[in-house]
């Protein structure tokens, strides 16, 4: 690879001035001088060594995402956004994915200060494990001191989302509605107990019920993986109560729940309706289409890197709260006559 002193002897100028005109700073050269060394560097096939740039500046164009699994579609979306943003003002996007592990994060965020990254951004939830907690935070604490920016998409630990939604006020939406339809016994898929962002839609469904005069029973909520087998065992779980509707904590429990309660023979949404919350990509391609609360996961990841710039340039983070919808589509109708009453079908062996 070429380096900075032969663009500089090919411009015939000197290594500094060869310096300034590819870093592409606002240093005065003139217009001759400037086209002469972008052409050695073109002739010459010049890359720019951002390590060594890094070591200089105290940071490199590096964000990491940290996201909970890099299969899950909703942070596919919110990645593709963070990458929307930061790759035409030359940073490279780097993905880590914690498996919902909180020592794993905390080891992503130390690699990336060791390296000397210039923003961490969390798609992720935050992870209710105080010890990890006070871990994480040392790290995240010595990278702003650094000047590098940290910018959360979802509520964690020590607070709320610098860039997010409401979601409490999302998954109160999406019970509302059910209400609205007729249906008076709502279960709920609530995911990991430790999860802060379930946590929150947890709040969400009890503020639905209680805006709505219905009694919360803690028999109709169940905690499970936040996934789609998450959502075929907390569907074998509710069959020993009686609903007419199934409120999930994500997608990925409610495409589980639709995929299980077809495998029981359980018509949806004829004998029991379904509903999810993200509405990820292919939430309209389930059969039957699903149900759920639509939040702007791409633009997330767009204002999160916006976000993490400002920082970088010298500014505060605003905090920014986007709006969340209803997308009602075939997963959910009026109830039917009956509810689905207990052991009405007796879940299959292997679950």
């Amino acid at each position: 690879m070429a380096s900075i002193t032969e663009v500089a002897r090919l411009a015939g100028v000197s290594i500094a001035t060869a310096s300034r005109v590819v870093s592409l700073t606002d240093y005065p050269v003139s217009p001759a001088t400037r086209a002469r060394v972008l052409d050695a560097a073109r002739t010459l096939d010049y890359v720019p060594n951002a390590l060594a740039r890094g070591l200089l500046k105290s940071q490199i164009p590096v964000v990491g995402v940290i996201v909970h699994d890099i299969t899950d579609p909703y942070f596919a979306e919110v990645v593709r956004g963070v990458e929307d943003a930061a790759s035409p003002a030359g940073y490279l996007v780097i993905t880590c994915s914690s498996e919902r592990d909180a020592a794993q994060e905390t080891s992503y965020v130390r690699l990336l200060r060791s390296m000397r990254a210039a923003s961490v951004i969390f798609a992720a939830s935050g992870l209710d494990d105080p010890e990890q907690t006070l871990e994480l935070h040392k790290h995240l604490a010595a990278m702003r001191l650094d000047g590098a920016a940290v910018v959360h998409l979802s509520p964690h630990a020590l607070g709320d989302a610098d860039v997010g939604v409401d979601n409490e006020v999302g998954m109160a939406s999406m019970v509302a509605e059910l209400v609205r339809l007729g249906h008076r016994r709502i279960a709920f898929l609530a995911g990991p107990s430790a999860l802060v962002v379930a946590q929150a839609r947890l709040s969400g469904y009890r503020r639905g019920l209680a805006d709505a005069g219905i009694e919360f029973d803690d028999r109709l909520v169940v905690h499970t993986s936040f996934d789609r087998d998450g959502g075929a065992l907390g569907v074998d779980t509710l069959l020993a109560g009686s609903f007419t509707a199934i409120c999930c904590g994500n997608d990925p429990l409610a495409m589980g729940a639709l995929a299980r309660l077809a495998e029981l023979g359980i018509d949806v949404p004829g004998s029991v309706s379904v509903a999810g919350f993200d509405d990820v990509p292919v939430a309209a391609m389930t059969s039957p289409a699903l149900s759920t609360v639509r939040l702007p996961l791409r633009e997330m990841g767009r204002r999160g890197f916006v976000e993490a710039a400002r920082v970088l340039d010298g500014g505060e983070l605003e905090r920014i709260v986007l709006p969340t919808e209803l997308a009602m589509r075939e997963s959910t109708a009026a109830p039917s006559a009956e509810a689905i009453a207990p052991q009405s079908v007796a879940p299959s062996a292997g679950r």
